[in-house]
């Protein structure tokens, strides 16, 4: 096994997978490291695959629905399965929920993609950066991923305009999300298909697509859609491998290799160092952040970057639970339907949307249960936040600390979630601190490290060939689903390394 590579990708969710698969199609050398398993699915089978580890779904919820905990009260992590889904993070007056596979957090979002609610969202950032320049990655990205916005002729189960509750619940005025689902070419019927790498996959059933994975395959992850075509270009993939440390070399390597990452290898359960001249941080914004803090601070490996762990932000994520006691099974459907409003709302800031429960019905549980949860759904609301929050680590404690009163989003949302209630006479129930999926920030775009972390390269100001393409890097909430909008940064730093690496 090699120890030195031209390239190191830390990470292969959207911030990951998508600048690998540029880098490999420009002929770079390029070694992926993620910590997660690949998962078992359909199309991963299809390609052989052996080693698979299973979707928390059926019995699996139990022993491979929770990876790890992470708090700011204690050092380190509480590792409960290396091959589970999903790592909690508790702070201070927020809850992050972070996915653990090959693929990132393709596996556990919604296929939703959508452009920020600002049209110029990268305009003023940076001299180099423009709505105009960036708008090609969001264009490529969409069409790698096949996404299409739900139409009519879907008769896609419990949409708002079927479950409206006698028209107290509008979609008027707001945008049909693109999907990244294979949505059947017959309404009703799903069909086996096979792509044009050879991956099998079924079109979407509208039952099992959700944030527990998509057995079928029917909900687009970067595993398949991604990764795994690039790996047959020669992209080289060791998964269940977590980096733990980034090093400056001080001494000139012969090869030009400038970093050392320490690597945990959870399978031969061995501590590992692979040297490369590029790093590219995309193992989510948490991990990101978390593992520049500790280069930097705890090993010593790392200079500058005085605007670490500034402008964090939670993209207004929240989620409750929704107590409809429908008449109709909501866990069909897509995995999230909307967004609506309650009918007279003029709120334009703020996106809700239901999120249909899928995925239990092979968990063990009493029958009455699995019926009540059939019949009620969750909340998801989101909206740009103020990324008024902050990330440290004291004495090797990794903290977030956020505060919801000081982003009006979250007013917004109470505002809209008791309209809801109100107009439906249904009961929306929320934990007092918001539960997030979309954490961003901490490691921002700047002119400089005077505003930032990263330039527009993405390259990390004070540690030349240290790049951050995923999410930590976002300068503000985009306020809309972000997935795409981090692909499309990570696709900007991707091509701006490659002109670094042609040019004379």
């Amino acid at each position: 096994m090699k120890n030195k590579v031209e390239i190191l990708v830390i990470g292969s969710g959207f911030g990951g997978a998508i600048a690998a698969k540029r880098l490999i199609e420009a002929g770079c050398d390029v070694l992926m490291l993620e910590r997660g398993p690949w998962r078992d699915t359909v199309p991963n089978r299809s390609t052989g695959m052996t080693d698979l580890a299973p979707l928390p779904q059926g019995t699996k919820a139990f022993t491979h629905g929770l990876r790890s905990i992470r708090s700011h009260l204690f050092r380190g992590q509480l590792v409960l399965n290396r091959k589970g889904f999903v790592e909690a993070y508790r702070g201070r007056g927020i809850n992050v929920i972070c996915s653990s596979n090959v693929g990132g957090g393709s596996h556990i979002y919604a296929g939703m993609l959508a452009r920020p609610s600002n049209p110029a969202y990268w305009d003023g950032r940076h001299p180099q950066l423009s709505k105009e320049g960036m708008e090609k990655y969001y264009a490529e990205v969409i069409d790698l991923l096949q996404a299409r916005a739900a139409t009519d002729e879907d008769r896609i189960p419990n949409s708002i305009g079927e479950t409206n509750y006698d028209g107290k619940l509008s979609t008027a005025g707001l945008g049909n999300p693109l999907i990244g689902v294979l949505f059947p070419k017959q309404a009703g019927t799903a069909s086996k298909i096979i792509d044009a790498h050879g991956i099998e996959r079924w079109e979407c059933e509208y039952r099992n697509n959700s944030v527990l994975g998509s057995p079928s395959g029917a909900k687009t992850t970067l595993d398949f859609s991604v990764v795994w075509p690039a790996m047959q270009q020669g992209l080289a993939v060791r998964d269940l491998c977590e980096a733990a440390s980034i090093r400056k070399l001080k001494d000139t390597d012969p090869d030009g290799m400038r970093y050392a990452v320490h690597y945990r290898n959870h399978r031969n359960k061995t501590d590992e160092i692979i040297l490369a001249k590029h790093v590219i941080l995309a193992a989510g914004c948490l991990n990101t952040v978390r593992l520049l803090f500790k280069s930097r601070d705890i090993d010593r490996g790392l200079d500058g970057m005085p605007r670490l762990g500034l402008q964090f932000g939670t993209n207004g994520g929240y989620f409750a639970l929704w107590k409809e006691n429908s008449r109709n099974d909501l866990t069909e459907g897509l995995p999230l339907c909307g967004p609506f409003r309650s009918a007279g709302s003029t709120s334009q800031s703020v996106q809700v949307l239901r999120a249909a429960i899928q995925g239990i019905d092979d968990i063990p549980m009493p029958a009455v249960l699995r019926r009540w949860l059939h019949r009620n759904s969750f909340i998801v609301a989101l909206g740009k936040d103020n990324n008024n929050g902050s990330m440290n680590m004291n004495y090797g404690k990794f903290r977030i600390i956020y505060d919801k009163r000081e982003s009006s989003v979250y007013q917004e949302i109470d505002y809209e979630v008791k309209n809801i209630q109100r107009a439906t006479g249904t009961k929306i129930y929320a934990p007092g601190s918001p539960v997030t999926v979309q954490p961003l920030g901490g490691a921002c775009l700047g002119t400089s490290n005077a505003d930032g972390v990263v330039d527009a390269n993405g390259e990390v100001f004070d540690n030349p060939g240290l790049y951050v393409s995923d999410a930590a890097a976002l300068p503000e909430s985009p306020g809309r689903p972000p997935s795409l909008t981090i692909a499309a940064w990570s696709a900007n730093v991707a091509d701006r390394l490659i002109a670094k690496l042609e040019s004379p």
